[in-house]
């Protein structure tokens, strides 16, 4: 497996880098002449919205607090690790010194643990219910707070809460960050602030749908102080600061009122609780200084092309030959295709298989990628082994092909679709269509696929399905976003047996950023997941954009590491 740190790169920091002590500044410490507020304990045993829980929660009431005006409202996940004056955050503390020097508004704190079952005979553990009440993407958490445990507190201790969602904030660590998040994603006419530390916007319960929702929902008034750590956990749920980054990129994207906090530090709450101070004025501050990324222009490097793409005295061409394809699983649809047969095809002998998504772009001379060049010097040289190329153009409805090719009606249907719809297709149709009249193996092992964009998840959803019909997967700048679904297939990677499958991807970190999502975070969390399940795979991050020109010169490179087999 080829071992890259793009990834450690991308996200800021050395792969060398060491998770930083984070402790609580001045305003963490009690504080001669300020006066305390009121912490009071107690237990919610009848459960209307988690039945047959029970939890302990804190009320925290400033010392300045008379009843008479409405003050802000702070409410707190895993309550007892914020409450606590030794703890990571010391949420008391910090109010209590804040709101003396009138740097924090009059603000009720409340801390509220996750709930436990208790154990239905003496002698047996209470059952945990924190990770579907925190990171199940819905709105009961959202419900029993507003609803049900709120209302109690306010009536029990007499308190006016201010009814403007700017003056209402809820905050978390890990699962409670995104608990945070969710709460106020459900609920932005509740709470219109939000400060996630670490927030696990990953596939415990579905919390990686995050980026994609921000980006294809409209607009919600929140504001969100999102903290991370470049040393954050990677298990078989996601990667925490990939996660968080994409959450940061959607909502810039979107326009958010927002600010991100990176460090050093692990899956603790010790840096969000070093800048808490500062994260609680942030939150409830009349103007934001929302944070924007510099307008940088990028610059592109030329890439040229090696001698493998160009064409070589002495070397043999294959032939091409045109057809068209009328298809009966993708009903109605035509499409053109191309077949490329190396000189040295000798039809006694069974031919590897190379299909090509969006054939039209691959086999152009002048183009890109200029596979059949390619494949004529590589074939020559023993590089790789004799193989058939087939480039196939997505389907068409209608009577006319389009003058773009790219602009065929059913490609977006065809390759971005999960599902093995697409390879019946090559499997029922194409190939066997084409083996009429060429001798084509039909083993795996002498069987790849590649593609661009679409074209690229295509080829990896392709083999994801059939592993036992195609073993090798060239993505250049691959669409794993939100497309038609596509941004699971990281998750789908971690929670999956790894398949034997070869692939190498390619991306860019100028590519595309728009509503479907984040081309080089998509990407860069393909590359991690594939890393943390040890696929057999290589990654090639560089610096292009949403274009073939990166992926095309790396050709020769891609197929001599796929075909390394024969």
């Amino acid at each position: 497996m080829y071992k890259s740190i793009a990834l450690a790169f991308a996200i800021g920091f050395s792969p060398l880098s060491q998770a930083v002590d984070y402790q609580p500044g001045p305003l963490a410490k009690r504080q001669s002449g300020v006066p305390k507020g009121k912490v009071i304990q107690a237990k919610w045993t009848k459960c209307i919205h988690f039945p047959g829980t029970e939890r302990d929660y804190w009320v925290y009431i400033p010392a300045q607090y008379d009843g008479k005006k409405q003050a802000n409202l702070m409410v707190f996940q895993d309550g007892g690790g914020f409450i606590r004056e030794n703890g990571h955050t010391r949420v008391p503390i910090v109010f209590d010194n804040l709101i003396h020097r009138g740097e924090l508004p009059l603000t009720v704190g409340l801390f509220v643990n996750p709930g436990i079952i208790p154990p239905a005979e003496p002698g047996n553990q209470s059952r945990k219910n924190r990770a579907f009440e925190y990171d199940t993407v819905d709105s009961q958490y959202a419900s029993f707070i507003i609803n049900e445990l709120l209302p109690h507190i306010i009536k029990e201790h007499k308190l006016k809460i201010s009814n403007e969602p700017s003056n209402r904030a809820i905050c978390g660590n890990s699962s409670g960050g995104v608990a945070a998040f969710t709460a106020a994603w459900f609920r932005p006419d509740f709470f219109g602030g939000v400060i996630s530390h670490i927030g696990s916007f990953t596939n415990i319960r579905g919390g990686f749908v995050y980026p994609s929702l921000i980006r294809k929902t409209e607009k919600k008034n929140i504001r969100i102080l999102l903290q991370e750590g470049r040393n954050d956990l990677n298990n078989l749920h996601g990667h925490w600061p990939l996660s968080n980054q994409q959450v940061a990129k959607a909502l810039e994207f979107k326009g958010y009122d927002h600010k991100v906090v990176w460090g050093d530090g692990g899956h603790s709450g010790s840096h969000g609780g070093a800048i808490f101070p500062n994260s609680a004025k942030w939150i409830f501050a009349e103007t934001s200084s929302t944070q924007k990324s510099d307008s940088v222009v990028a610059i592109i490097p030329e890439y040229p092309f090696t001698a493998d793409s160009k064409r070589q005295e002495g070397v043999p061409s294959g032939k091409i030959t045109k057809h068209i394809h009328e298809s009966m699983i993708f009903k109605g649809t035509k499409r053109e295709y191309h077949v490329y047969v190396p000189s040295q095809y000798n039809p006694t002998k069974p031919a590897c298989v190379m299909v090509f998504q969006d054939g039209h772009a691959f086999i152009k001379e002048d183009g890109d990628v200029r596979a059949q060049i390619v494949f004529d010097n590589l074939i020559h040289k023993g590089e790789m082994p004799v193989t058939i190329g087939i480039f196939v153009n997505p389907g068409h409805l209608g009577d006319k092909f389009p003058d773009n090719r790219w602009q065929a009606n059913n490609r977006s249907y065809e390759y971005d679709s999960l599902g093995d719809q697409y390879v019946r297709f090559l499997l029922k149709e194409l190939l066997p269509t084409v083996g009429m009249k060429y001798n084509l193996s039909k083993k795996a092992k002498d069987r790849a696929i590649c593609g661009a964009s679409s074209g690229g998840i295509c080829a990896f959803t392709v083999a994801w399905e059939r592993p036992d019909a195609f073993s090798k997967v060239y993505s250049m700048i691959g669409s794993f976003t939100n497309i038609r679904g596509g941004n699971i297939y990281p998750s789908w990677i971690r929670k999956t047996a790894p398949k034997k499958i070869r692939i190498f991807l390619e991306a860019g970190e100028n590519d595309l950023n728009n509503s479907h999502g984040n081309w080089p975070l998509g990407n860069l969390q393909m590359e991690a997941a594939l890393k943390f399940m040890n696929w057999d795979y290589k990654f090639v991050y560089g610096q292009g954009k949403h274009n073939l020109r990166h992926g095309g010169i790396l050709l020769p490179e891609a197929l001599r590491w796929l075909w390394a087999d024969h």
